[in-house]
């Protein structure tokens, strides 16, 4: 199955709902852009939460973006950021991500400095680089994560 997960896009629209109790498990991504994402607007009219979500038994072939949380989403060329997201991102799950990453950065988890994500917790994470010529990393901006078990890329400092 050739598929990715975008929660997204969180904070374009005033009153839009929150987002709560997504489960994804078993699936596997190959060739994809992104794997499992989380994006929402910089420039949030509103608040907003996105919480409780599990991404549990996700096999990655060659996906670029892995694992990314976006909190600055701006698509268009047109479009200058002028204030950080107003969605609370928490209580998320990363269980068992294993496969491998075309990019070197595998985990990228940027949240917004106006409300850093909380209770990010990634538990037996082995995501290797595709072409197998270095070890990928990681990403983290305004994030409080929790890590278990197997962790590659390493955890962010």
């Amino acid at each position: 199955m050739i598929a990715y997960y975008s929660v997204g896009s969180l904070g374009r629209y005033r009153d839009v709902g929150d987002v709560s109790g997504l489960v994804v498990r078993d699936c596997t991504m190959t060739g994809t852009t992104n794997g499992i994402r989380i994006k929402t607007w910089a420039n949030s009219p509103g608040r907003s939460s996105a919480t409780n979500m599990t991404f549990e038994n996700i096999n990655m072939n060659n996906v670029t973006n892995p694992i990314i949380v976006d909190q600055a989403y701006c698509p268009f060329t047109s479009c200058t950021p002028t204030g950080p997201s107003q969605v609370k991102l928490s209580d998320i799950f990363f269980k068992k991500i294993k496969g491998t990453s075309s990019s070197a950065v595998a985990v990228a988890l940027e949240c917004s400095n106006a409300i850093p994500c909380q209770d990010i917790y990634l538990e037996d994470v082995h995501l290797e680089l595709a072409s197998g010529e270095k070890q990928v990393t990681s990403t983290c901006k305004n994030v409080r994560a929790k890590y278990n078990g197997t962790q590659i890329p390493p955890p962010c400092a």
